[in-house]
């Protein structure tokens, strides 16, 4: 079958599932496709402002269930994924040297790159550091849960949860990192609704 079709079919399969299949788990193999995509996906200046938090824990999800308003979907999932962004990521930070010396430039060249980065980064607020980290956080999230409906598997990004309470059940070190998404993971319990879109004329422009 062409790609193309494959991949629009899983676009439209994919939709924000409320409720899961409690009976079905998703398999080791297919959990680690997903969180392998978005280990593989792009980030600004290649820095991978992230850490995948993989939440099986019943109690637990329970818990976060709690601090994320009741939403039903996090407790009945399959498995949790709780997406950290990175805050150490100002050029002075071990973390971001470490991951722009990966590049192997030569010594003049890095430094060079350095400075390019210095001045796009450090010169920002923290707030506005936490959300340019949140933003690649969300590359990797869209890519994970593609694959994840490629697969024939339901997800649900969530932005609505106590951040705080979030990171205080996971006993995350916040000086590193703060919980920037929730995505539940599973099978859907009943049919998908209708699938609403703007047309393709409404959202799509050409400049020749």
């Amino acid at each position: 079958m062409d790609k193309k079709k494959l991949f629009l079919e899983a676009m439209n399969y994919r939709h924000a599932c409320k409720l899961f299949d409690t009976s079905k788990r998703i398999s080791p193999e297919d959990l680690n496709f997903i969180l392998e995509v978005g280990r593989l996906s792009p980030s600004s200046f290649g820095v991978e402002q992230w850490k995948f938090v993989v939440v099986q824990n019943q109690g637990l999800k329970e818990a976060i269930e709690k601090a994320s308003w009741n939403q039903k979907q996090i407790s009945t999932c399959s498995d949790l994924l709780v997406i950290l962004a990175r805050k150490d990521v100002r050029s002075r930070d071990v973390y971001t040297q470490k991951q722009l010396s990966r590049l192997g430039l030569a010594p003049e060249a890095y430094q060079g790159f350095l400075g390019v980065y210095k001045g796009w980064v450090d010169g920002r607020d923290d707030h506005t550091i936490e959300m340019w980290s949140e933003k690649q956080c969300y590359i990797a999230a869209g890519n994970m849960m593609s694959a994840a409906a490629f697969i024939g598997i339901d997800s649900c990004p969530i932005e609505g949860f106590e951040f705080e309470k979030v990171d205080a059940l996971l006993e995350i070190d916040t000086s590193v990192y703060q919980s920037a998404l929730l995505i539940p993971f599973g099978y859907r319990a009943g049919e998908q609704r209708s699938k609403h879109r703007l047309s393709f004329e409404e959202v799509v422009a050409f400049k020749k």
